[in-house]
């Protein structure tokens, strides 16, 4: 190649953002020749300015200015002007490139005939984003940028799809696709948004390819010219696209259900595992979601900076399997997400297969959360790997098929927190079935580095059980709620017409005290005693309300929302106290995080982690737990009429102070994991693991999703059509885009 190719940077504002590209730019070493054009569109900070300034005396690239801003699209159509002999190359302001990026792509563009733009892989790319199709993503924490793209590399060597749009943040374009398109359309899309979409558009009418180079990784930020009005361009462009190219949405759409570059982004995923910077943490756990994995999630986000978190549950997808898959929580609620980055085994018949993928991974150790639905033989695997484990006891299961401590009649018999913590734990009525039970786990917890309990109460009954093993008191969440920013007001007596207005969250079983609630708010209405109640959940039964009783029932809620329920209902005057009225020692809570969190005054029983989370906390009163429905009326009725002046409440406060906290699971847990060498990249090495581990992925979509996919794409058909096209135009644009983001989901 002897004309060089113009790498055109338009520059408006974020002068790290612009250090950080350019810095990139000179370091990544190419075989390509290139002259960086850098365009200052009359940017409103002078700093930004005057470095460009400076930087092009060095003779390191080549600066236009634009006396006036004139907006991302007529400034890269400037650029694109310069040299009419040149391919192009629009590289972002905010992106970051890394090693021989460039020769990747201008490989890529000269792969075949009729090539008119490439676009590469990124982690803020839409269809081209990874690690999450079509989102937005932070760069996975086991893999540093030059490392990602050196495995994008080695996995998908030459490799490219086409794609119906290329992506401005870095989109090559062959001259001889420029001359006979022609550039951006500067009157329609003014400043920018959906001008690279519609040359696309245009390109593929005039019988050029869109390329996507599954080989090469550009790391972007994302929406530094446009900040916070770039949602409101996206959607104007998208209207103006839509009337332009009316099959645009559609073959869009079409490429995201068919998703071509899936393949590529599973092997650079399979890839990372095996050579990832950092040593990777295998969690394992239950496939029931709930606070269990919220601590997961919590704990792979606090030792993030060290490490590469994998959990490793019963697939809720494939009946009778285990699946390996990264942690993530989803944005509808705590459930466990089996993605396309998930490895499934055979829980009877491919434990040898599941050992042998797993010595090949740099892991640094295992973490037991649970063992529901789980085989017996994982329990042997840290061992046999010669690797340290650890074990979060999140309830009583290791102690107790109940989970909770109850009999087979699901009733509590043993003792409040006080007690216990006096007599360093207590027996309940010890089966010989319940020993057996123990003695399975016996062995898993006495050889644990070390078994995190989350409240003082649950450390103490469990080591009862199990007198070797290392348990040691670490409360969720950094223990951040004993902080006196969270400390509520005084609740005010109530006039004689107003209620007091008591909140109950959780889905209540009746050992989380379902039938304490009823009985309780039976009792407030025949007695005219002027206490309402909202359950922000649900009952294991129907639950006499309104009309009947003084209380409401408002459902299901997502755990995302309840802290803006609580929030919103206190400051409408509708909250004034939250009660727990669980009768089994619950060994956290993360419900009563959310409650303290709102600054709510609180009521909870005297078993389990409610005394010692509560302990030292104004407007905050801990009853025993064996109170009847009576005598919490009565208690109610008293605050109702003299709010926390109350009497009685005078002797209701905690006495159990909370555990010292001398570890962190930030600095403190990676010292007690292995760490293990980081292996250079083998190509056959790598071959090899890529051929072993793919006939492990699942790839099929569940039905639920091929049926939404299917949906959208005929609502896209129908759309399309001349017929139903104007009736389209006619539904408004926000309840278009609500419909395909819920298909979509």
């Amino acid at each position: 190649m002897n004309r060089p190719i113009d790498i055109i940077i338009p520059v408006y504002r974020g002068l790290k953002d612009v250090q950080d590209c350019l810095n990139s730019v000179y370091e990544a070493k190419q075989q390509t020749p290139y002259e960086l054009i850098v365009i200052d569109d009359s940017s409103p900070e002078p700093e930004v300015s005057a470095y460009l300034k400076e930087e092009a005396k060095k003779g390191l690239f080549t600066l236009l200015i634009n006396e006036v801003n004139l907006g991302f699209v007529a400034t890269v159509n400037r650029g694109m002007q310069l040299h009419e002999d040149r391919d192009v190359l629009l590289l972002n302001s905010d992106t970051i490139v890394a090693n021989d990026w460039l020769d990747r792509i201008y490989a890529a563009a000269y792969a075949d005939e009729r090539i008119g733009t490439v676009t590469p892989f990124s982690n803020n790319a839409t269809i081209c984003s990874y690690p999450t199709f079509c989102q937005d993503n932070q760069l996975p924490s086991n893999t540093s940028l030059a490392h990602l793209d050196t495995l994008f590399a080695s996995s998908n060597r030459g490799q490219a799809v086409d794609i119906p749009t290329g992506v401005g943040f870095c989109m090559y374009i062959t001259r001889g696709c420029l001359e006979e398109v022609g550039y951006f359309d500067v009157d329609t899309f003014g400043k920018g948004y959906g001008e690279e979409n519609d040359f696309c558009q245009r390109a593929i009418k005039a019988g050029w390819k869109n390329r996507f180079a599954l080989d090469t990784f550009v790391q972007h930020t994302g929406n530094v010219s446009f900040g916070d009005e770039h949602n409101e361009l996206k959607h104007g462009a998208l209207g103006k696209l839509v009337k332009r190219h009316p099959h645009y949405e559609r073959d869009v759409h079409l490429h995201i259900a068919e998703d071509p570059a899936k393949s590529a982004r599973v092997a650079v995923w399979l890839a990372s595992l095996l050579h990832s910077e950092q040593p990777i943490v295998v969690h394992v756990t239950h496939n029931r979601g709930g606070g269990t994995l919220r601590f997961v999630e919590e704990l792979s986000k606090d030792i993030k900076q060290a490490a590469y978190s994998l959990m490793l549950m019963p697939s809720t997808q494939k009946p009778g399997y285990l699946v390996l898959t990264p942690v993530r929580v989803s944005n509808e609620g705590l459930t466990p997400q089996e993605s396309e980055y998930s490895l499934y085994f055979e829980a009877q018949n491919q434990q040898r297969l599941l050992l042998s993928i797993l010595k090949q991974l740099p892991l640094g150790a295992f973490h037991f959360h649970h063992m529901l639905g789980l085989p017996d033989w994982l329990m042997d695997v840290p061992k046999q790997l010669d690797l340290p484990w650890f074990i979060a006891l999140h309830d009583f299961y290791f102690a107790c098929d109940s989970i909770s401590l109850t009999d087979r009649d699901d009733k509590f018999k043993g003792q409040s927190t006080e007690a216990v913590l006096l007599e360093s734990g207590a027996a309940l009525d010890d089966t010989p079935d319940r020993q057996q039970w123990r003695q399975r786990f016996t062995t898993l917890l006495d050889g644990a580095t070390r078994c995190f309990a989350p409240s003082r109460d649950a450390a103490c009954r469990l080591q009862y059980y199990f007198p070797k093993a290392n348990i040691v008191t670490q409360y969720h969440q950094q223990a951040r709620h004993f902080s006196s920013e969270f400390y509520p007001s005084p609740i005010q007596a109530k006039q004689e017409n107003d209620t007091l207005n008591v909140i109950v969250v959780g889905a209540l079983s009746r050992i989380k005290g379902a039938d304490l609630l009823e009985k309780t708010a039976l009792l407030c209405k025949q007695n005219n005693i002027n206490v309402d109640f909202e359950l922000i959940g649900y009952g294991y039964r129907d639950l006499i309300t309104k009309g009947r009783s003084n209380l409401h029932v408002h459902g299901r809620y997502q755990e995302s929302e309840l802290l803006s329920l609580l929030e919103s209902r206190k400051a409408e005057g509708k909250a004034d106290l939250v009660w727990f009225t669980a009768l089994w020692p619950e060994t956290y809570s993360y419900t009563l995080s959310s409650a303290i969190e709102a600054k709510l005054p609180v009521l909870a029983p005297n078993v389990g982690a409610f005394s010692e989370r509560l302990y030292g906390r104004p407007q905050s009163w801990i009853i025993p737990w064996t109170w009847t429905a009576e005598e919490a009326a009565e208690l109610l009725n008293g605050i109702s009429k003299e709010g926390s002046e109350f009497s009685q409440l005078d002797d209701l406060k905690s006495t159990i102070e909370p555990a010292k906290q001398d570890f962190a699971y930030q600095s403190n847990y990676m010292p007690l994991c292995k760490k293990p060498a980081i292996r250079p990249i083998a190509p056959q090495k790598l071959a090899n693991w890529l051929q072993k581990t793919h006939p492990l992925l699942d790839g099929k979509p569940t039905f639920k999703q091929a049926l939404r996919t299917h949906l959208l794409n005929t609502l896209y058909y129908l759309r399309s059509t001349p017929i139903l096209r104007p009736i389209a135009r006619c539904i408004p644009q926000q309840l278009q885009r609500r419909v395909k983001d819920r298909l979509s989901k």
